[in-house]
């Protein structure tokens, strides 16, 4: 009885712990609140009891030192109580995550952060996934990972052989399907990823579609061309983030068609007829119209007076860039690798290089227009220089920078508005580059992300203006054959002889002792 006695108000003491923290963490709304509650009662109860049965112990002069020994540690073991308890309630009630991977694999992108919370209403979600799936766990995370970020997103997950009826309501032909269903509109997919699964949120939650022209008629690359030289992975990507895309042959029409939601010109070979400079022109100025320009060194000497009313002058140059970092990352002197960005919207959260072979420098006209603002987008890196004799120093392959040629750093692509009176504005992006959007070019780190954003920006897609999601990057070492020599001696000869050495040493010690 005594030991029972002892010991009882160790295990009070723990009650009084377990359940103070239940009932501060979960609430009396809950069952484990309730409990908690429960268990707390429980423990004080037995304290209560312990005291009363040694009270007349606690009566004599030891006793009464042990008693205020007793009260300390009950008020530390208090303490104890209320920290933990504290702690545990902000773990339930405070939900933080952390990703201390290089790449932030286990985190969302900026962009999927920013749709997940521009998300107005309840997002179902109907993932048919049997148990044998091997994407349903990947899902699973994913979907906890979207959900941090916003309570609205809601999934079931079904298993169409368990659920026949529910597979042939929707549909389902393949086991991992995904169903998006928001505001009356839904859609669907079949791939697990990050990119997906933002991708979908956006298309089933965007108010109304957006339709992207490709200009043609003037020697363009052809947006559906797979090969090296072909645009078809740009329109891809922008058709996965839900833009429509068409080719339009400006010269045939009497208006750039009401639904554009913004025009691209990108390589045209040969000049834009009278006729299209007017229809731009107008579709800017009267239309509030949205324009991606992509003009390689030589090209667009038409639309100079277009760009002038914009604040923007096209230079006629060629960039040659020396810094070691493009030949690091793969460029050479005619393909600058740009790898620092201003702040705006386009370039906001870029962690990535963008490459742009064989680019034409960009700059301010003034005076300024006073209703127009231009923000340059990018620039190479001071070692570069703005070359007026291109051809001919590569005919001779003698390339210098010569006394009339610019230093850089050279601009070379620009972001401009034009406010057209009131809250009517025209936007304007002009890249002095087309190759880099171009299939071969469009892979390498953010040269896709670099256009998608201008499109986005264009056309005040907001919550699509950021970094594309992350992938896990491989890291590994690469040593020299000399290195790998000095590594294998190192660890597997000099240690253990240097700890064999100690070893003998201190036997040899001690036997002196």
């Amino acid at each position: 009885m005594k030991r029972f006695l002892r010991y009882g108000s160790y295990l009070s003491l723990l009650l009084i712990l377990a359940g103070t923290a239940l009932w501060l963490s979960y609430g009396l709304a809950s069952f484990r609140g309730k409990a908690g509650l429960a268990l707390l009662v429980t423990g004080g109860a037995g304290q209560a009891a312990y005291f009363v049965a040694n009270f007349s112990k606690l009566r004599t002069r030891n006793s009464r030192l042990n008693f205020l020994f007793a009260s300390n540690l009950a008020v530390v073991v208090l303490l104890v109580v209320a920290i933990v308890a504290a702690v545990n309630y902000l773990g339930v009630k405070v939900h933080q995550r952390f990703d201390f991977t290089a790449g932030k694999v286990h985190s969302l992108s900026e962009q999927s952060v920013q749709v997940a919370r521009g998300l107005k209403k309840d997002l179902a979600i109907k993932a048919f996934f049997s148990k044998e799936n091997s994407n349903l766990s990947r899902f699973q995370s994913l979907l906890e990972i979207y959900r941090f970020h916003s309570q609205k997103i809601q999934a079931t997950i079904i298993d169409p052989f368990m659920k026949p009826e529910l597979a042939k309501q929707y549909e389902i032909k393949a086991d991992g399907t995904l169903v998006y269903e928001y505001n009356g509109k839904s859609t669907r997919s079949e791939e697990v990823s990050e990119e997906a699964i933002t991708n979908a949120i956006i298309n089933v939650s965007r108010q109304k579609e957006q339709t992207v022209y490709f200009v043609k008629g003037h020697g363009e690359p052809d947006s559906g061309d797979s090969g090296e030289n072909g645009f078809a992975i740009a329109k891809t990507g922008l058709e996965k983030l839900s833009y429509k895309t068409r080719d339009l042959f400006l010269f045939h029409e009497t208006a750039v068609p009401k639904d554009a939601a913004l025009l691209v010109v990108a390589g045209p070979q040969k000049p834009l007829l009278e006729k299209e400079l007017f229809l731009l022109e107008n579709y800017l100025f009267h239309e509030e119209g949205r324009l991606l320009l992509l003009l390689d060194p030589g090209q667009g000497s038409e639309l100079k007076p277009l760009l002038k009313k914009y604040g923007l002058a096209l230079e006629d140059n060629v960039v040659v860039d020396a810094d070691p970092l493009s030949q690091f990352m793969g460029g050479n002197y005619f393909m600058p690798v740009v790898s620092n960005y201003p702040e705006h919207a386009i370039t906001k959260g870029f962690g990535y290089a963008t490459m742009f072979p064989l680019s034409r420098g960009l700059a301010r006209v003034t005076p300024a227009p006073a209703n127009a603002t231009v923000t340059f987008l990018a620039a190479t890196s001071p070692n570069s220089w703005g070359e007026t004799h291109y051809e001919v120093e590569v005919k001779t392959e003698k390339i210098t920078q010569d006394p009339e040629d610019k230093g850089g750093p050279i601009d070379i692509a620009a972001a401009c508005e034009a406010s057209l009176g009131g809250d009517k504005k025209s936007r304007l992006v002009v890249v002095g580059d087309s190759d880099f959007a171009l299939n071969k070019y469009v892979v390498f780190q953010a040269n896709g992300n670099f256009f998608n954003n201008a499109v986005s920006w264009l056309a005040e897609e907001k919550d699509l203006v950021a970094i594309a999601p992350k992938v896990a990057a491989p890291r590994t070492v690469s040593l020299t054959r000399s290195a790998g020599r000095l590594v294998f001696f190192y660890t597997l000869v000099i240690l253990p002889l240097l700890v064999f050495a100690a070893g003998i040493g201190i036997w040899l010690l001690r036997r002196k002792l």
